[in-house]
């Protein structure tokens, strides 16, 4: 074998490891997805409402936390489509901004916290 080959070899070996890897490192088990269902559900029941935009940093790091913008559809309102909402309902002018029955609510945001806080099942 010459350098030539060897090398082409060896990236290849390394594309195939990335491939692989970068394909595993965002695959979530389909109970955990579940799971994120059944707390969304009961965070609805419990009138918690997330207003949030689609450009926001820390609202896409929140929904994320929480299965994503699909897992939240029940209890998020999108600010840049439901403006008029967003400007009667908000108590502040940031966002992500989360409200339980219409009050302001200030705790942790962290899904297991959440689900302690009211009651819920992660």
């Amino acid at each position: 074998m010459n350098n030539r080959t060897i090398i082409i070899i060896l990236l290849v070996c390394i594309a195939v490891v990335f491939v692989i890897a970068f394909s595993l490192g965002d695959h979530q088990p389909e109970e955990e997805v579940v799971s994120f269902e059944g707390l969304i559900q009961c965070l609805a029941a419990n009138n918690i409402v997330i207003y949030g935009t689609n450009t926001c940093p820390a609202c896409a790091q929140l929904i994320n936390s929480l299965g994503g913008y699909q897992a939240v559809e029940p209890i998020y309102v999108e600010c840049n489509q439901e403006t008029e909402q967003c400007i009667q309902q908000m108590k502040t002018n940031y966002v992500p901004e989360i409200q339980v029955n219409g009050e302001l609510y200030t705790g942790s945001r962290d899904p297991q916290d959440l689900a302690e806080q009211f009651g819920c099942q992660l």
